[in-house]
């Protein structure tokens, strides 16, 4: 191969240099193709070398793992037991004893053990030394500096005689002679064939190029050959070239016959750019190499006819292509585009049984890249034509990939795979060529997309992160486009389907790239990343096509439904594919729910109403299914989303019915009572519901227990709030205590929660014993607080004080009704404690009454000569006499009886 290189840097160096500076053009370019033929071979050794590293780790590894462990015996055989004595009495023997054995030692291996040390790998520079001495030192070195001296000398004596016109003899005998000579040059080469077979295929590679030389020269310099006739004579000597290859099996024979036919018309050229007859030659020498390619896995003789044919078409367009020249131009192209494409399909089928379907790559990806990037220059002035250009590459591929795979399926699947790889790509390139940028958009997605999928059945990296770049690269190609407004139909325009085209491709990607049984370190990093992006796309492409096209309540409605129906697809795909970072995705259904039921409020809409109904029927039905589908009865997760999602369905309900308790006329407390009142009914639901629901309350019946627990503290602290600020008139009914909407739903809430905690207590493992008491402790204040707001509310109702905070704060009948309450609610602590037993009750009830009369001197004290003052103060110290009588403070206990959880109920 360096041979090879050195001549076509050579060759190019000398036609490329200026006049004067052929032999410094000409070893300019021979060193470059040293270079460049070097630097593929090291790359090849270092590839190898890594390779050879990495087993020697993994080997190395064994190793240390085998160091240090001791010998172990083979475990006992059963071997039946048979009598010595038995044996020397059937055979005439005298039975010996055998001597016992010296036992085995086992034998350790030593963990540093000396090791060889490992011969270090030459630099570069020694690399190439060794090679050009082993080029120069074996083989038949005078026969291959002779072709190649050979091969230069007749070049320059040609030149120089059509440029000095030194010969004398007729021109028709010189080339006679040389053609004579020549064949006896091949005589002489296919007699030694069998007795000096390297000698011999030397000679014959040799008179093979010096025939295209002087056949080309004597038609192209001086037409003594009809163009006829000297196609003829060429096509029969690429014939012979290759018969004589096929037949020999000599694979130099076959180089050197090319080398030669494809370096004659480089050094008789003149230079007039007749590009025709070039590229007809051209054409016959590569129907040659096809032809041996049909017999013979020869990869130099290929890739050398590649590098040939493509480098000489590249450098005469260079100099010589105008546009109108496409015509005679064009058509060389395509063939030489199909015959290197043919030859790479028929080097993987002449590969050995086991190396069978072996892709060249070299051809497979050499040669559409370089043609398509020649093509580009052809068409270089048509708007369309590089698009039509790709696209009917992309066809090809597509028909060759689907012929094999008919064909050859299970061999060629390397092959067929590529071939699949380069229809996607060149599409891919067509469609921004004829497109606009969100369709272009689409089409980098999916082909992102078929990369990706290349890529994890090859294992390959590089065809991964294309195929990931390219899928980002095409959301924001799609993005810098923009939105097109009311385009075409709804659902079937450009926007949606390019949007969802790059979503489903992004999905797709993500999917197979977590379902790769090989992940690398990194494919995690890309595979998410990619998941949220398509689901973020699917999500975006639908919100926006809504906004388009509707408006008012009906974006929000159809958006809920879109969200409900992508949930329930999301998870089947996640269920189907065992997909569990998609299945970790549906857990944003409840947030998403949540923040769209907030938009609803804030856009003062009601959910249950026309499309709405529909939207979130579909909607909770979807979440219980996700419930459904995701249930294993442990999961934390699970737990979570059935408390949550009781806690969603509660709020939901309840706004609903406050709505429509709005709507019908009905005061604000009834509205807010009717809100308020579902959580304590829900609760109650699930304490008694428990025994006759196995799923889910039984299931997961701590969530559901925790949620009942949410909600009525929830509903408490509203009721609170509410109370604080709504005097609670229950308009068109007249105020009564304990039977207004405020004072109903403080009693039930109250109880309900207190119901709660206590079957709590006994049905759940979570609530340890100081988390009850706190739980208790926080109840009571609650209750305080609620309660005293109903006394206050009723001083309001049935006295002329406004509702307002400094009013009631200043106002006699306020306080005195506040001093009483708090009065009788300390008296009934105090009796409580003192007849069961419970002094921490009895302390509670006396810190109250400590409250209430240290309010009575500090407040009340103030409110002379008013009867307000007189009834705190008579009713309080009347209670505290019967305290004192009927409610003495209990006797302290041991130590273990102050335990308040002892006394707790």
């Amino acid at each position: 191969m360096q041979v090879l290189f050195i001549i076509a840097g050579g060759l190019a160096g000398l036609w490329f240099g200026n006049a004067g500076e052929e032999i410094l053009g000409m070893l300019a370019g021979a060193a470059l193709g040293f270079l460049v033929a070097r630097y593929a071979s090291l790359r090849k050794q270092v590839e190898a070398l890594d390779r050879q590293v990495e087993d020697l780790m993994a080997l190395r590894s064994a190793d240390a793992q085998a160091v240090g462990q001791e010998f172990t015996e083979p475990p006992a055989t059963f071997v039946p037991r048979v009598d010595s004595e038995t044996l020397s009495d059937a055979a005439g023997i005298p039975a010996v004893s055998p001597a016992p054995a010296e036992p085995l030692e086992p034998v350790r291996i030593s963990e540093h053990a000396e090791r060889s040390p490992e011969p270090t790998e030459p630099g570069v520079i020694e690399k190439i030394i060794d090679a050009a001495k082993s080029w120069i030192t074996t083989g038949n070195v005078p026969v291959k500096i002779g072709v190649i001296v050979s091969f230069f000398g007749v070049g320059f004596l040609l030149k120089y005689a059509v440029e000095r016109q030194v010969f004398v003899v007729p021109i028709e005998l010189r080339y006679l002679g040389v053609a004579t000579a020549t064949l006896v040059l091949l005589g002489v080469g296919w007699r030694l064939r069998n007795t000096s077979r390297v000698y011999a295929l030397s000679l014959q590679g040799g008179g093979i190029g010096i025939l295209y030389l002087t056949i080309f020269a004597a038609f192209r310099l001086h037409d003594l050959l009809p163009a006829p006739f000297a196609l003829l004579m060429l096509v029969a000597l690429t014939a012979g070239t290759g018969v004589l290859a096929v037949l020999q099996d000599a694979k130099a024979l076959a180089v050197f016959g090319t080398v030669g036919g494809f370096i004659a018309p480089i050094l008789v050229s003149t230079g007039s750019g007749n590009h025709v007859a070039l590229f007809s030659y051209y054409l016959l020498l590569n129907a040659a190499i096809l032809g041996i390619a049909w017999y013979k896995a020869w990869r130099v003789l290929n890739v050398l006819g590649f590098v040939f044919t493509f480098g000489v078409g590249a450098a005469w367009g260079y100099r010589y292509f105008e546009p109108q020249k496409l015509a005679s131009t064009e058509p060389f192209l395509i063939a030489f585009f199909l015959f290197y494409q043919a030859i790479a399909i028929l080097f993987a089928f002449r590969q050995p049984p086991n190396l069978k379907g072996y892709v060249d790559g070299t051809l497979v990806f050499g040669t559409p890249v370089v043609a398509f990037a020649l093509q580009s220059q052809l068409v270089e002035g048509s708007e369309y034509g590089l698009a039509i250009s790709a696209m009917a590459m992309a066809i090809f591929y597509t028909i060759v990939a689907v012929a094999l795979n008919r064909a050859q399926g299970k061999q060629m699947r390397l092959l067929i795979e590529s071939f699949i790889a380069l229809a996607v790509a060149f599409a891919t390139i067509a469609i921004p060529l004829a497109l606009d940028d969100r369709w272009t958009a689409a089409a980098w997605s999916l082909e992102g997309a078929a990369l990706v999928w290349i890529g994890v059945r090859q294992n390959g990296i590089l065809a991964r992160l294309s195929g990931g770049a390219l899928l980002f690269a095409g959301g924001v190609a799609y993005v810098k486009y923009g939105w097109d407004h009311d385009a075409g139909m709804p659902v079937l325009n450009g926007n949606f389907v390019g949007g969802m085209l790059i979503s489903i491709a992004s999905l797709f990607s993500a999917r197979y790239l977590a379902a790769d049984a090989r992940p690398m370190r990194w494919q995690s990093f890309i595979a998410v990343p990619l998941m949220l992006w398509g689901l973020g796309w699917w999500g975006g492409t639908g919100f926006m096509e809504i906004i388009d096209r509707t408006s008012g309540s009906t974006q929000l409605n159809l958006f809920v439904l879109f969200i409900a129906l992508s949930v329930c697809l999301l998870a089947w795909v996640a269920r189907r594919y065992a997909w569990t970072a998609a299945r970790r995705a549906t857990l944003a259904y409840l947030p998403i729910l949540a923040v769209v039921a907030l938009l609803y409020i804030w856009d003062q809409q009601h959910l249950f109403r026309g499309v709405g109904t529909v939207a979130w029927i579909v909607a909770l039905i979807a979440h219980f299914g996700l419930l459904r589908a995701y249930d294993n009865g442990r999961g934390r997760v699970e737990g979570l989303w059935h408390f949550a999602g009781a806690l969603m369905l509660t709020a939901f309900i309840g706004f609903e019915a406050g709505w429509r308790l709005r709507d019908a006329g009905l005061s604000e407390v009834w509205a807010l009572a009717a809100a308020l009142l579902l959580p304590a009914l829900v609760a109650l639901a699930i304490i008694f519901g428990r025994g006759h629901i196995p799923w889910p309350l039984q299931r997961y019946w701590t969530a559901y227990i925790a949620a009942a627990g949410t909600l009525v503290a929830s509903q408490l602290w509203l009721v609170g709030m509410v109370g604080a600020e709504n005097a609670g008139d229950p308009a068109p009914l007249p105020y009564v205590p304990l039977l207004n909407p405020l004072d109903m739903l403080t009693v039930i809430g109250l109880v309900v929660a207190l119901r709660v905690l206590l079957v709590a207590r006994k049905s759940s493992e979570w609530i340890r014993d100081d988390q009850y008491r706190v739980a208790l402790i926080v109840w009571g204040i609650g209750a305080f607080i609620l309660t005293t707001l109903a006394v206050v509310r009723a001083v309001h109702h049935f006295s002329d004080v406004s509702w307002d905070s400094n009013t009631l704060s200043g106002s006699v009948q306020v306080q005195a009704a506040l001093s009483i309450y708090w009065a009788i609610l300390g008296f009934g602590g105090m009796i409580l404690g003192a007849r069961h037993g419970k002094r921490w009750i009895w302390l509670t009830g006396t810190a109250l009454m400590a409250l209430v009369v240290i309010k009575l001197f500090i407040v009340d004290l103030g409110n002379t000569g008013t009867v307000a003052r007189i009834v705190s103060f008579l009713g309080v110290g009347v209670l505290l006499l019967i305290v004192g009588y009927f409610a003495p403070a209990p006797p302290r206990r041991a130590a273990r009886d102050n335990d308040l959880a002892q006394e707790l109920p």
